[in-house]
Parts: structure tokens; sequence; C-alpha cells
């Protein structure tokens, strides 16, 4: 088995193509075939689902991409190390974070490796969690905060803060009703119509499970998965919302909405910092982790992460 063979079918994988794969590596595509047929032959298994609309995966194909995904990270953190241990520190180092997260940390985030790693090229890849996951997953993401309450099987995981869901209203008769109250039972939640980010959502399932513990139905009159949507939809008076209070960043700019933490119960979701296991961070990734878990910790001490403890 050699590396090459490894890149090669990456490469097929990630574009699902060979013919794809062949041009993007600049190399022809029966050379391409012919050292992918080998590493098949080598494993004696069926690593690829060829058919005219391109190749799939098998779940040998899948086992397989995990691995060689991880032994190219491996031997590529090897040539950058040996870099940074004779030259000032640097490379690529990719970060994933949830979108309500980067509304908090991506800026304090960026400005503090510019400032203390400028050799260092920050890639911050933002989006749902679950898409996160599959990227951390499958090798292409250095550290990643995700939403978790369980380590993932075969990542590190280092438990970094827990955020209180709030309650967001623009309607009269809620902001009437709660004038100067500091926070709202969920039984009072519930009497509200509410646009919901849809499931499998974090923040829906955890208010979903709440309800349900209480004997409490939500009303919910919308699922929308953008979160500048469904801001909007309760600014026009829509509906209400549950979210979560970093996302203040875009509700500062809406002063006539109502927000307020939920209580009985208090519902709160756990951040963690995700790495993975399989290979060593290289110095810059190292660096960059460090100085994540510094911003973090200031964020939280000057109060700047709204809802976060």
């Amino acid at each position: 088995m050699e590396l090459r063979q490894l890149r090669y079918f990456v490469a097929v994988v990630d574009a699902k193509s060979i013919t794809g794969a062949a041009r993007k590596l600049h190399v022809v595509q029966s050379a391409l075939s012919h050292q992918v047929a080998n590493l098949e032959a080598e494993l004696n298994a069926e690593l690829l689902l060829r058919s005219k609309n391109g190749v799939q995966p098998t779940d040998a194909g899948l086992e397989m991409y995990r691995h060689a995904q991880a032994v190219i990270k491996h031997v590529d953190a090897i040539g950058q190390s040996i870099h940074e241990v004779e030259n000032d520190v640097r490379g690529a180092v990719t970060i994933g974070l949830p979108s309500s997260t980067a509304d908090v940390l991506a800026l304090p985030l960026l400005k503090a490796v510019r400032q203390e790693l400028p050799g260092v090229e920050l890639c911050i890849m933002e989006g749902l969690s679950g898409v996160l996951s599959e990227q951390l997953a499958a090798g292409r993401l250095d550290l990643c905060i995700l939403f978790e309450t369980e380590p993932l099987r075969g990542f590190g995981y280092l438990p970094l803060l827990k955020e209180r869901l709030h309650f967001v209203s623009a309607l009269p008769e809620a902001k009437a009703i709660y004038a100067g109250a500091v926070s709202i039972a969920l039984k009072d939640v519930v009497k509200w119509p509410l646009v919901l980010p849809p499931k499998p959502n974090g923040v829906r399932i955890l208010l979903e499970r709440e309800a349900f513990r209480a004997d409490l139905r939500l009303h919910v009159v919308a699922d929308l998965s953008g979160m500048r949507t469904m801001l909007a939809a309760v600014e026009a008076g829509i509906a209400s919302s549950v979210t979560m209070a970093a996302n203040s960043v875009a509700i500062r700019r809406r002063k006539s909405l109502l927000m307020l933490p939920i209580r009985n119960p208090v519902i709160e979701r756990s951040a963690g910092l995700f790495q993975p296991e399989q290979f060593s961070l290289t110095t810059a990734a190292r660096s960059v982790r460090e100085i994540t878990l510094q911003v973090i910790t200031g964020l939280l001490a000057q109060g700047k992460w709204p809802g976060a403890t």
C-alpha cells in the first residue's frame, strides 16, 4: 500500500468521479483507475461502486476513506512539524464553528491568531453542527466546536461551556405581559405560536425533550432553517421563537424584541472542543487550540458570550 494510492483514493471519493479526480490531480484517468484497482486487490475488498453517474464508496470504502484521511493528514503533519522546528510557527489550520458560536467567537479568534501567529493561515468553517461533524469525521477539520453532550468515538473532547435557551418575541401582548421580567417559565413559552429550526436541530431537540418531560405541547407554526429568516419572522410579529442568547449579535439590531432566559426548567446545551485522536496536531494547530481556549475564557470572563457559563 502506497501513500500515492491513498491520496488517489481520497481524491476519487471527494470528487465522486474518477474523471474529476484525475483532472484535479493532473494525472491520466487510466493511471488513477489502475492505482485504485491495485488498492482494492491488495485489500481484497470492493471500495467503490461504479456507475455511469460516477462512483460512491462502499461500507468498506468509507472505512478506508476515514483511515486514508488520517494517514495523509499525519504524514503531511510530519513535514510541517519539522519545518516548524526550524522556523516560526507556520501552516494552515482549519477549525469548525457552529453558526451561533461563530457570531461570538470567529472575529476575536481571527484577531488573536493574526496577532500571535502571523505565519498561520487560519480557515474558519462555519455551518450547522451536523455538517461540521461529518467534516470532522472526514478529516477536513483540525479542530471543531460542537454541541454534544457526550464525546464522539475517535475524537478527543474538552468541555467548554453551557448555553441557556432564550424565548424571543416581538408580539405586543408578550412584551406587555413580561415587561420587566427576568425570565419566563417553559409552561408560558408553549402558550405562544413559535417558529423554530427543523429537527434534528439541537435547540429544537432540547426544547421538545423538556416540553415532553413536562407534559407540554409546543405550538410550532413554521420550521425555518435560516437564523436570519427566523429572526425576521419574529420581528415581523408572525410568531415568537426560542434561540441562544449568543444570537444577540443579530438581535441587538432589533431593539423591539423581548428576550428572556427560560426557567422551570432551565434548558442548556453543552459545547465542547473536538479534535481527531488518530493523529497528532501540528504545532500550528496546537497553538491555535490554545489561543481558542484563551479567547473563549476571556469572552466568558468579560460577559461577552451572552447566556453562557
